[in-house]
C-alpha cells in the first residue's frame, strides 16, 4: 500500500517524481497540482486519463505513461527517492507496475495544501519522452499515404474546435491517440479534449462519443475499420438519430489523393455537421516503432498481431 502524506506537517525533499491520474481532473484539482509542481520544481508524468494536466510543452510535463511495458522504467522511476502519486486509476496503472521506488499517495483534494512541502532536489532521468518524440515528431510531418498514425492523430488535433472531443476505441487506435494527441493544458472545469477508455469494453468509446455529441460538442470517434458488434450497433443508432458525429475508421480500404486530404475531409465534416463516416488508410505497421521505443503494449491487455499490422 502507498504511504500517505500529512498535508499539514510532512515535508518531502530529494529525487522526486509525480504520477498523476484522472482523479486530478475529476476532483477539480488541476490548479493544486500545477502550483505544487511550480513551487517544488517537480516533474509530472500523467496516465492517459489525465492528458491535459500540463501542456505537452510545459517544463513540468514528463509525458503520458502506463500504456507500454517499459514506460515507468524509462521515466527513471527506479532512480527516485519518492514517487508521489495522485488520482490514479488501477485500470490505467496498477501499483505493481509503477512502484519502482517508495510511493507516497496524495488525495487530489490535498494537493494545494502541500504546496511548498514537496520539493525536488533532483528529477529522475527521462528516456521515455525523447524515445517517443523520435517516433512522433517525424510521424507528424510524414507525407506518405497510407498515413503514419501520428500524422493521422495530429490532423485531428489541428481541426478540433474549442470544446470538442476526440475519443478512440481501446487497441491500436486508442494507443496512438493516447500516446501522441498533442494536448494543451486544460482550464479548470474544462471538459477533456481527448478520452481513451481505460477498459476494453465493447462499445465504450462509441458511448462516450455519442454522449458528447448529444451535448452538442464537436466530436470525433477514431476506430478501426472492423469494430466490435456493440460499437457498430451504437453507431448505427447514432446515424439514425442524426447526431453530429464524425467517425474516422482506420484501415487499408480508404482512399486519399494526398496526405493533406485527411485533415480537410475531417474539418469539412465537422463544419457541415451530421453523422459522417470517413475511411482513412493508416499504416498500422508503424505501431512497431512504438513497441521498439517503449516495449509491448500493456494497456487493455495488449495488442494482437493483427493490430500491430502483421500479415
Amino acid at each position: 500500500m502507498a504511504d500517505a502524506i500529512d498535508p499539514v506537517h510532512d515535508v518531502l525533499e530529494g529525487c522526486i517524481v509525480v504520477l498523476a491520474g484522472p482523479g486530478v481532473i475529476d476532483d477539480d484539482a488541476l490548479e493544486g497540482l500545477r502550483e505544487l509542481a511550480r513551487a517544488g520544481d517537480l516533474g509530472v508524468a500523467n496516465t492517459w486519463g489525465a492528458k491535459g494536466v500540463f501542456s505537452w510543452d510545459s517544463p513540468h510535463h514528463l509525458g503520458t505513461c502506463g500504456l507500454q511495458a517499459h514506460d515507468f522504467e524509462l521515466l527513471g522511476f527506479a532512480e527516485a527517492d519518492v514517487i508521489v502519486t495522485t488520482g490514479l486509476s488501477d485500470d490505467e496503472s496498477p501499483h505493481g507496475r509503477f512502484a519502482l521506488a517508495p510511493v507516497v499517495d496524495v488525495a487530489p483534494r490535498d494537493l494545494a495544501m502541500l504546496v511548498g512541502r514537496v520539493r525536488a532536489a533532483a528529477t529522475p532521468s527521462n528516456a521515455l519522452y525523447p524515445r517517443l518524440a523520435a517516433v512522433a515528431q517525424p510521424g507528424y510531418a510524414d507525407q506518405k499515404v497510407p498515413l503514419h498514425p501520428a500524422r493521422a492523430v495530429a490532423d485531428l488535433g489541428a481541426v478540433l474546435p474549442d470544446g470538442g472531443l476526440v475519443t478512440a476505441t481501446p487497441g491500436v487506435a486508442g494507443l496512438w491517440v493516447a500516446r501522441v494527441f498533442p494536448t494543451p493544458a486544460l482550464r479548470p472545469g474544462e471538459p477533456r479534449r481527448v478520452v481513451v477508455p481505460s477498459r476494453n469494453e465493447p462499445g465504450v468509446a462509441a458511448r462516450i462519443a455519442i454522449a458528447a455529441a448529444r451535448e452538442a460538442r464537436p466530436t470525433i470517434l477514431v476506430t478501426t475499420a472492423d469494430p466490435d458488434l456493440t460499437t457498430r450497433a451504437a453507431l448505427d443508432e447514432a446515424e439514425a438519430e442524426g447526431l453530429d458525429l464524425v467517425v474516422v475508421e482506420w484501415g487499408m480500404t480508404g482512399s486519399l489523393r494526398n496526405v493533406d486530404e485527411h485533415q480537410a475531409r475531417v474539418r469539412d465534416a465537422l463544419v457541415a455537421g451530421g453523422f459522417v463516416r470517413i475511411a482513412v488508410p493508416v499504416d498500422l505497421r508503424d505501431t512497431r516503432l512504438l513497441v521498439e521505443a517503449a516495449g509491448d503494449v500493456v494497456a487493455w491487455g495488449g495488442l494482437t498481431e493483427s493490430e500491430l499490422g502483421a500479415g
